[in-house]
């Protein structure tokens, strides 16, 4: 691995910024691919600004279809389990609550 990005992971435990380095070996996976491999799917394929884990989308459509939850008010909830006191405080990712509608 070389370098970095910055990346905002939507996961079930909340709403997470992270730094990571993608391997770049000429025989490695395009950077969207290697997060796929490590369960997590990309908002966009050439700018991986923001990834959402299996387990928060499979949460998201439970939620959607037995509690009619909309995406806005479970990225709100995601918010507040990431920051109780301060939610507001959470970045909002317009891709992230794209990506749940």
């Amino acid at each position: 691995p070389q370098g970095g990005n910055h990346l905002t992971l939507v996961d079930v435990t909340g709403v997470h910024l992270l730094w990571v380095c993608y391997c770049i070996c000429p025989t490695s996976q395009q950077f969207h691919m290697q997060l796929l491999e490590s369960g997590l799917l990309s908002a966009t394929i050439d700018q991986l600004r923001t990834a959402f884990s299996f387990s928060v989308l499979n949460d998201f459509i439970h939620n959607n279809l037995e509690c009619g939850t909309s995406a806005s008010n479970y990225y709100n909830k995601l918010q507040r389990i990431t920051s109780n006191i301060f939610p507001h405080l959470v970045p909002v990712s317009a891709s992230a609550v794209c990506l749940f509608v």
